[in-house]
């Protein structure tokens, strides 16, 4: 039997797709106990001039997320929705440089600016962006969320890159199945297994319904990979199970350790 992703949260225990567990170590975590607030950027399309977001859905959105970072005591609402009228950056067509104008001209100082756009373009990041630590800079860091990706799983992972969190595959199968270099490739996570996705790839060549790994791909000592499909920092499209206890102790020492604090 598959447990829900929430109820497993509530249980202590993640269940992935494969079958793997984990267990959140709740007692030997940093409780922050804080609760962050989100401003949301939102551009109108240039046909309509209309914003085309539903406020109670992006409220929604957000609540969802915070089930999985409730082990470290850490919490997300919306404070604001702010709309621009500068209908350009609804469509960013060169995204670094566009998001270093739109957080020059917008960002709140030491809030989670949350960006909404129709579309950016990225060769790989289909639903968001944000900047990677962002939690350790309150005055140019964002999170940029398409309009048709609002769900839990795509801002729970931009979040994730915002408190300092890799993607699974980072290094695209330099780390070791065994865990012998996990410190020093990969996510630097250890409880992370290797994960050999290589952005831009298709899905197809690595899993197949429903979410069984299928890629016959070996680590450099000849090993068969054998990734976490749910865990929320990887690629692929399955069960959204959460984060492992050593991606929820980076994102709290990445908050703990950050210079400035966000309100």
């Amino acid at each position: 039997m598959r447990i829900p992703a929430f109820l497993a949260l509530s249980l202590g225990l993640c269940v992935s797709a494969l079958g793997q567990q984990y267990t959140f170590k709740h007692s030997s975590l940093p409780c922050l106990d804080k609760t962050f607030t989100i401003v949301v950027h939102v551009f109108p399309d240039s046909l309509n001039k209309q914003y085309n977001i539903v406020e109670a859905n992006v409220r929604q959105a957000v609540a969802s997320v915070n089930p999985f970072f409730e082990p470290i005591c850490a919490r997300f609402e919306v404070c604001e929705f702010r709309y621009h009228d500068n209908w350009q950056y609804d469509t960013l067509h060169s995204t670094a440089e566009q998001m270093s104008e739109i957080t020059t001209k917008y960002n709140v100082e030491r809030r989670i600016n949350m960006y909404l756009v129709d579309s950016f373009e990225n060769p790989y990041a289909r639903c968001g962006l944000a900047t990677l630590n962002g939690i350790n800079d309150p005055v140019s860091s964002f999170i940029l969320v398409r309009k048709s990706c609002l769900n839990v799983r795509t801002i729970a992972h931009e979040l994730g890159h915002f408190f300092n969190l890799k993607h699974t595959f980072e290094g695209n199968g330099a780390e070791l199945v065994d865990g012998s270099n996990c410190t020093t490739e990969g996510d630097g996570i250890c409880d992370t297994p290797a994960d050999p996705y290589v952005p831009g790839e298709p899905l197809i060549l690595y899993v197949a319904p429903p979410c069984r790994f299928i890629s016959q791909k070996r680590d450099g000592a000849g090993n068969y990979y054998n990734p976490d499909l749910g865990n929320i920092m990887s690629y692929y499209e399955c069960d959204t199970c959460g984060f492992t206890w050593g991606q929820l102790k980076a994102m709290a020492e990445a908050y703990l350790s950050s210079a400035i604090k966000f309100w």
